[in-house]
């Protein structure tokens, strides 16, 4: 065997080593988590493509094959390294980093505030945009765009028009005849301002002295507010402090009001016995009407009585009447 052989053979069975130890090193680094994901189209990817989550390489895609479930979708089996935080929120999409280079299953981030996915969980999927899709929606977008881009002519065709008659236009109204009555137009002008100079100069005149009024008006205006502002800060301090002495004193007027309710109530309870004991002696107090009204009648004749015979008071019996004296009649 020759030297060239044997340096030749020596160094295919190193690069095998190399490569063993790699893959072995490569099983040893880490737990390995299945996932899977489902797709309408999955070409470009094969079993060992890569995945990646975020951009960073984490994994291979281990079977492509069509669902078992719906055989409309492709469903794409993965393993990634133990530890990638895969979550409800991560989408897998089937790209390339170029338009030429090899495609693989790329895995978003997702979100840190939902939960991560278990082993063995589906991660949710969008599809990837075909060149057949895209040139479909191209093919739509065709006769839409040659419709859009007559009318666009036709537009321009009518403003094509449209400016040539505003030339024409501008070109009369710029003609001769219309400069000469701008010209006079201008003169005219120009005289009506010379005559009515100072009528203007003196309206200005008073607008300013009705400006310089406004001021003093305004300054005025401003003085009265401040000195309003002072009396409603005084009539503050006044009905704050009223409002004070109404809180101090409303507590002894309470209190006398109470007062006074309890003794028109012992008063209303007193008259309440007395009209029951004036109805219940009711009868009595008649009697002693009617007595006070004898004794008064008694009274009065023993009154007109010693007012005629005061003599009775003295002597038992009344004294004889006396006789009438007689005169003698001269003859």
């Amino acid at each position: 065997m020759s030297k060239e052989l044997k340096v030749g053979l020596f160094v295919i069975v190193a690069a095998f080593i190399f490569l063993a130890t790699f893959a072995y090193v490569d099983q040893l680094s880490g737990d390995r988590v299945p996932y899977k994901a489902y797709f309408r189209y999955a070409g470009g990817v094969d079993p060992g493509s890569p995945v990646r989550f975020g951009g960073m390489k984490v994994g291979t895609i281990t079977a492509i094959r069509p669902s078992r479930e719906d055989p409309t979708q492709i469903e794409v089996l993965m393993e990634v390294k133990g530890g990638v935080p895969v979550n409800v929120a991560s989408v897998a999409t089937l790209t390339a980093l170029n338009p030429l280079g090899d495609r693989y299953l790329e895995i978003t981030t997702g979100s840190d505030k939902v939960p991560r996915l278990p082993p063995g969980a589906t991660i949710r999927s969008a599809e990837p945009v075909s060149l057949d899709d895209l040139a479909r929606q191209a093919s739509t977008l065709i006769p839409t765009v040659r419709s859009t881009l007559q009318n666009m002519q036709k537009d321009i065709d009518r403003l094509t028009g449209n400016t040539e008659v505003v030339l024409s236009n501008v070109q009369a109204m710029t003609g001769p005849r219309n400069q000469r009555n701008l010209a006079l137009l201008l003169s005219n002008a120009r005289d009506v301002l010379d005559k009515e100079s100072p009528q203007i100069d003196r309206l200005l005149h008073t607008l300013n002295q009705a400006s310089a009024q406004s001021t003093a008006l305004l300054s005025q205006a401003s003085s009265v507010l401040a000195e309003v502002e002072v009396v409603t800060q005084s009539a503050n301090t006044t009905f704050t402090g009223v409002n004070r002495t109404i809180d101090e004193i409303r507590d002894p007027i309470k209190t006398d009001l109470a007062e006074l309710q309890r003794t028109i109530t012992g008063a209303n309870r007193l008259i309440g016995d007395l009209n029951t004991v004036v109805s219940v002696n009711r009868y009595k107090v008649d009697d002693t009407f009617d007595n006070f009204r004898d004794a008064s009648e008694n009274l009065r004749q023993l009154t007109l009585l010693v007012k005629e015979r005061p003599w009775t008071l003295l002597r038992g019996k009344p004294a004889p009447d006396r006789a009438v004296p007689v005169v003698a009649r001269r003859k």
